[in-house]
């Protein structure tokens, strides 16, 4: 644990995990996402900006909510948010489907390439192992 100030409030708090914000503005953050939650689920159709004002909620909160999966719009929605890489429209997330396979993709390769790169250490070591006369060999 370590103490951190709180994005938010700009409070000190104890730090366990997650974003740096403490309880009591996670607390705000939680209620605000379920007021949005429910907003959008009467009113699917609503752009961000409507659902700021409506809500109450910052543009920016709604878009992290999305960023995170947190929030998911319909295909029909006018709320869109762009792909990280490449700015293709995404409905949630940071990246498009595309983006996502190529990066699992190179993750993989990576991965792959740190196990053959670890290999040969444990050839060597095999290598290294004290061996043993078997007495019914000796003549």
């Amino acid at each position: 644990m370590d103490v951190r100030v709180c994005k938010r409030c700009k409070k000190m708090f104890q730090h366990v995990t997650g974003p740096d914000v403490c309880p009591k503005c996670k607390q705000k953050e939680e209620e605000m996402f379920q007021v949005v939650k429910e907003y959008l689920r009467k009113n699917p159709g609503a752009s961000m900006n409507t659902v700021s004002q409506e809500t109450e909620v910052p543009v920016s909160l709604i878009e992290s909510f999305l960023r995170q999966g947190r929030l998911e719009v319909t295909a029909d929605s006018p709320i869109r948010l762009s792909c990280e890489t490449c700015g293709e429209n995404i409905l949630t997330g940071r990246f498009c489907s595309k983006c996502s396979a190529s990066l699992m993709g190179d993750l993989s390769s990576a991965a792959k390439q740190m196990t053959r790169a670890q290999a040969p250490k444990t050839e060597e070591k095999k290598a290294e192992k004290m061996r043993f006369l078997r007495s019914d060999r000796i003549k």
